[in-house]
């Protein structure tokens, strides 16, 4: 029987994973589109401010003050990379949703593939835009504690 934690940690992985696999094809499939994205900085600002400020609809998605790469080349390298660990990720998460052990070890993979294949393609500055693999690190040490009700 499955407890309800695993199943917590499965459905919002799933939920993870679905967000990153469309974001990843969006960004195989417009990644001209992708690597022109404005960057907003944003400034702290009153109420009143804002109400007479225009909203700002086209927002940079990258982690923390580094925008997007500018160059449509290492957008396709940065998504095959987030497509490759969101499959993973997702394989694992469903093998382990099912109690299956090897999903964990999937899962572990994936990780490491979100890691690594984004340095080895772009180099270190990929780590930047590369943050979720992180929370993934956490989660795998979550899914840990629950191996033991997997077979």
């Amino acid at each position: 029987m499955r407890s309800q934690f695993l199943t917590l940690l499965c459905i919002l992985t799933f939920l993870s994973c679905a967000w990153g696999l469309s974001d990843a094809v969006v960004s195989l499939v417009k990644a001209d589109a992708v690597s022109e994205t404005v960057y907003v900085k944003r400034r702290a600002s009153t109420p009143e401010q804002q109400k007479a400020e225009p909203k700002q609809y086209y927002e940079d998605r990258s982690s923390g003050n580094v925008p997007l790469p500018e160059d449509p080349l290492v957008v396709r390298q940065l998504a095959i990379a987030q497509l490759a660990y969101s499959l993973l990720t997702l394989i694992g998460a469903v093998f382990m949703f099912r109690l299956r052990r090897i999903g964990f070890w999937i899962y572990v993979v994936g990780v490491v593939v979100g890691l690594v294949l984004p340095v080895t393609l772009v180099g270190f500055g990929a780590l930047n835009v590369a943050f979720g693999v992180f929370f993934s690190m956490l989660f795998a040490g979550l899914y840990w504690v629950t191996l033991k009700e997997m077979h």
